[in-house]
């Protein structure tokens, strides 16, 4: 057995945030002298003025990406550095090293970085940022995605945003200088939350990204993102995946959290001896280690399951008043007893999250709380204090600028799942067939797996079992067959596999589906998701990958210079490209047998239950009116 680790007290993040600070400084200073070169000629007039503004914006933007607030540091932003734990990125079997922006930058120019909530992307990317400047001779530019929601789409523009980002900060260039250092690739462009845009502006960001990355292709470009289909067919981009932390680095973490010394050493010495172990999924992921400590503080114990962690973490959130100090005292404004205000706030996160509201204006924060102030009036308590308590005592949302965001998503999925349990199984199969209809982050989200924790059967009753029952008769009519997949899918995307091999990237791919019939495309998914769908076959994957690399090869040789710009390829088109390179439909559907294993265990699933399918004439929005 391995033996555990000793707690020590020694202020390892003082050291580190010190040390950090001073190259940060450091590097600031001599910031212009090493991207100037990315700029037309200036006089030395211009230069001194211009390297001045640039400075400046490196000492701006630096201070303002070194620190955050979270559950621990809830009212003074901390330095990340203090904390932050470096975790790797996954690539096709390898580790990627994150601590200097170096190693991740040789990955290629454009970088996906995806990950389930909590795992720590949005900390990543203010370390990358950070890293830029001390580490490289480029320029740094992060933007949090969700700033577009505010926008009509005709207003969207990577272009504009980046230079305004710039601008904002005290870089204002004209627009021929700007637009030369783009063409130059004088930046590394950091563009954090993709899974945060609204479903509306989604595809219109989508197109940006593109076409800018496309237009500006000497820059880098970095996005984190939950997971999501929409990334299929983003040939030219390189998906990672986030790390979870390994049983070092969460000790270490737990190890530099400002928190209440005697519980702190008591946790560290159950996380060495036996929790990490046990609870990895937990223990691994920083926003859930960090409930982990509130929760043993508190209990003494970690909850079994995701949703009752959850809901201690919540409790004792409620009752505790600074979680840096040796104090646990009860300061709710409202009133309200702990039920009370998690139901008020349940319902907030419910039509926040179907509205896809992950931040608030102040005017819509009092809105939404307001709606909740109608919908129970009962609990009496007033605007002004739901949200003082909101922020400053249960700490669930996080004041940010003039804006408001949930500490964490996870928060608002999992208390949205919590609400839509109180609605009779009539509006939640309404409501949720429809959004499956409209939505693109039904898969990549954790609501649908936190409210088929909390009621597994109902949801595959009333939520999963009328949507397969169509699948079943099409199935039944068609067989497993190329009309089936028309019936589900656009058409055939070509997904671009990386692996390292002696350090160098080797490319390969293999055969995946656009979306054409979205709500049985996301039953199918989340049917499979949920009940721990597995499959494995060899042959299968053989034969996708050899057609998929044909079809690549032939695009190479018509357009070598285009060659990662694969389109879609319809069905018919397919078809023919078959026939062409000697290739039979059964080889194309030998290639495409992962997708009816898929079929054959949710059909398994319909098996266990019956039910009618049910009406879905209206939309999510006019169903969240009347609730």
């Amino acid at each position: 057995m391995e033996n555990p680790i000793v707690y020590s007290p020694v202020d390892a993040g003082k050291i580190i945030s010190d040390t950090a600070a001073n190259l940060m400084k450091s590097a600031a200073t001599s910031g212009w002298a090493k991207v100037k070169k990315y700029f037309k000629d200036f006089s030395a007039e211009e230069s001194i003025e211009i390297g001045t503004a640039f400075n400046d914006y490196i000492r701006v933007t630096q201070e303002r990406n070194s620190k955050i607030k979270t559950l621990i540091y809830r009212r003074v932003p901390k330095d990340i550095y203090s904390f932050y734990e470096c975790v790797g990125l996954r690539l096709e079997g390898k580790v990627i090293k994150t601590s200097n922006v170096s190693d991740v930058l040789k990955i290629g120019k454009k970088i996906l970085v995806t990950g389930t909530g909590g795992i720590g992307k949005s900390i990543l990317m203010k370390h990358l940022f950070l890293s830029t400047i001390k580490e490289t001779e480029y320029i740094p530019v992060l933007l949090e995605l969700r700033k577009f929601n505010g926008m009509e789409n005709k207003d969207i523009s990577i272009y504009r945003a980046v230079y305004q980002t710039l601008s904002d900060n005290g870089f204002a260039l004209a627009d021929e200088y700007y637009k030369y250092s783009l063409e130059k690739g004088g930046y590394i462009i950091l563009l954090d939350g993709f899974d945060e845009v609204n479903r509306d502006k989604l595809k219109k960001v989508q197109d940006e990204i593109k076409s800018f990355s496309d237009k500006f292709e000497k820059n880098t470009y970095i996005i984190s993102s939950r997971p999501t289909e929409m990334f299929i067919g983003w040939n030219d981009f390189v998906e990672t995946s986030v790390m979870p932390l390994s049983k070092k680095q969460a000790l270490s973490l737990v190890n530099k959290i400002e928190f209440d010394e005697s519980a702190k050493r008591a946790f560290y010495t159950e996380l060495s001896r036996t929790l990490y172990d046990k609870y990895t999924s937990f223990a691994s992921n920083p926003l859930l280690l960090t409930i982990m400590l509130l929760t043993f503080s508190n209990h003494a114990s970690i909850p079994e399951n995701l949703n009752e962690f959850y809901e201690e973490a919540f409790t004792t959130l409620f009752n505790m008043h600074d979680a840096t100090k040796d104090c646990y005292l009860r300061d709710i404004r409202t009133g309200l007893g702990c039920e009370e205000f998690k139901t008020v706030f349940s319902y907030i996160c419910f039509k926040s999250y179907f509205r896809g509201q992950f931040e608030f204006t102040e005017h819509q924060l009092r809105e939404r709380i307001q709606e909740a102030q109608s919908r129970f009036p009962l609990y009496k308590f007033t605007i002004e204090d739901f949200q003082e308590d909101l922020t400053l005592s249960v700490c669930m949302l996080v004041k940010d600028g003039l804006s408001y965001r949930f500490s964490h998503r996870s928060f608002q999925e999992y208390f949205a799942a919590l609400y839509t349990c109180k609605l009779t199984d009539d509006v939640q199969s309404k409501l949720l067939a429809t959004w499956f209809d409209e939505s693109i982050s039904v898969v990549g989200d954790e609501y649908m797996a936190m409210l088929y924790n909390l009621q597994p059967d109902k949801v595959n009753k009333i939520v999963l079992c009328p949507g397969l029952k169509k699948l079943k008769e099409l199935y039944d009519s068609m067989g497993f067959s190329v009309e089936l997949l028309k019936e589900l899918f656009s058409g055939v995307h070509l997904r671009r596999l990386y692996k390292l091999e002696n350090s160098k990237r080797v490319t390969d791919y293999t055969i995946d589906f656009g979306i054409s019939n979205r709500y049985l495309c996301n039953i199918l998914m989340i049917t499979c998701k949920l009940n721990h769908f597995f499959y494995s076959n060899a042959e299968g994957i053989k034969k996708s990958r050899e057609i998929a690399s044909t079809w690549v090869s032939e695009r190479e040789k018509q357009d070598p210079q285009n060659r990662y710009h694969i389109e879609p390829i319809e069905f018919d088109d397919l078809m023919i490209f078959l026939d062409e390179h000697n290739f039979t439909v059964a080889d194309f559907l030998e290639a495409c047998k992962w997708v009816e294993a898929r079929f054959i265990f949710s059909f398994k699933i319909l098996e266990k239950y019956s039910e009618n399918s049910i009406s879905r004439k209206k939309k999510v929005s006019s169903i969240l009116d009347e609730l």
